[in-house]
């Protein structure tokens, strides 16, 4: 089981901004408490917002670092073929049906990360009642990811739609939609469109394959599953439960992307029933890291590409190189930089001991919010903000920057 460790507060001032932030953007609603990632524009409660939310939380609040996570899973599927799957928005005032067909939920989920994110908050702020009350619900999200979302027993996850890997509107997910260098409002078209058929087919993802639909085993999306594998086994052994189970198919997932999706030289998604790769290119790789899926020479191949010109830009990383022809660094998702994205690499480089590099991304990413704001996503070259202010997630600064190696 992981040491807790107690670590000093070093940014006082940009603490107490992270909290008016995130307190400004609170709802409460049925009895629960969340965190909308910016007012006007996301009003809902997306899953992996919240983890991250939650994330932040800890630093100063732990009862709301507890309420974010115990909102996000109260929406979890108790019934038919998806019981167990955690969405990932929430519709706390049940607008969802016209979208979805559901008044409170959407159909598909978002990149597991809630038992990171509890492990965390447990660890600054240990609590057992909270663990205990998560278990469960952990267990019956990953159990659901087996029997629904990997139909050849290769232990990756298979995704059914852009949305759920949290990089919407990125290039690699040009060639599986059918696109070929689409407008942002082509992009964004056939997304809403592909719900339709999601809805039509029931969500069943090798029904999906079989019909062309998107179908994706995503690199990234994986490596996250499997870091919540292990922040699971962690939740068990501290609840005096037994985590082998769950550290055992952590490892598995580990193996699958490391043998499947990953090599010393490229890492690529598998698209399709036919596990076509993917292989334009992403920071998608570098979040092996996070889930510690590289082999040493594997995680020493990634940091020299992330380390490159075209990734390690003025403001790192953009999630598509500078050099790609696709890269468009104020298009959506189309080469910006993402806190997201940063947060999840800067603990891959730390769970690797690549500590220089590390700092380096935490110095900029807070130089980089400090200086532009908290916006959703950043242009790597300026650093200018996109998208809507008062964006929650960009308080993961304070997160990179209060955990980085002195």
């Amino acid at each position: 089981m992981t040491t807790i460790r107690t670590i000093p507060i070093r940014h006082p001032v940009f603490m107490e901004q992270c909290a008016h932030l995130l307190h400004g953007n609170q709802i409460r609603s049925r009895g629960f408490r969340y965190t909308r990632p910016a007012p006007m524009v996301y009003e809902y409660q997306w899953l992996w917002d919240s983890c991250f939310h939650a994330i932040v939380y800890r630093w100063f609040n732990p009862g709301m670092a507890r309420d974010e996570l115990l909102s996000v899973v109260e929406h979890q599927v108790t019934e038919g073929d998806d019981a167990g799957m955690i969405p990932h928005m929430a519709y706390w005032n049940g607008d969802g049906s016209d979208l979805w067909g559901q008044r409170r939920r959407s159909i598909i989920t978002q990149p597991p990360l809630i038992a990171v994110a509890a492990w965390l908050v447990h660890q600054r702020h240990p609590d057992l009642d909270f663990l205990a009350a998560l278990f469960p619900r952990l267990v019956q999200v990953h159990a659901w990811f087996n029997r629904r979302r990997d139909p050849d027993g290769d232990h990756l996850v298979t995704l059914i739609h852009p949305w759920e890997s949290g990089w919407d509107a990125h290039p690699r997910w040009d060639a599986p939609m059918g696109l070929e260098h689409p407008t942002d409002e082509q992009s964004k078209a056939a997304r809403h469109a592909l719900v339709a058929q999601l809805r039509a087919q029931g969500c069943h993802a090798e029904r999906l394959q079989a019909a062309g639909s998107f179908a994706v085993e995503a690199l990234d999306f994986n490596a996250i599953r499997a870091a919540d594998l292990e922040a699971l086994a962690d939740i068990a052994d501290a609840l005096g439960a037994d985590g082998a189970l769950w550290r055992a198919e952590a490892g598995a997932v580990q193996q699958a992307v490391q043998h499947k999706l990953l090599s010393t030289e490229v890492g690529a998604d598998l698209s399709g029933p036919d596990e076509t790769p993917l292989l334009g290119p992403s920071a998608a790789p570098f979040i092996a890291l996070f889930g510690g899926c590289a082999r040493p020479e594997q995680a020493a191949a990634l940091v020299a590409q992330l380390t490159a010109a075209h990734f390690w830009t003025v403001y790192p990383v953009p999630t598509t190189p500078s050099d790609d022809p696709h890269f468009a660094e104020d298009r959506y998702w189309r080469g910006n930089v993402w806190p997201s994205v940063n947060w999840l690499i800067y603990r891959g480089l730390l769970r690797y001991g690549y500590a220089e590099e590390a700092r380096h991304l935490a110095n900029q990413t807070l130089q980089m919010v400090q200086q532009n704001g908290f916006h959703e996503y950043f242009n790597p070259l300026s650093g200018q903000g996109y998208g809507p202010a008062q964006q929650s997630w960009s308080t993961l600064a304070l997160d990179m920057a209060e955990s980085a190696p002195a």
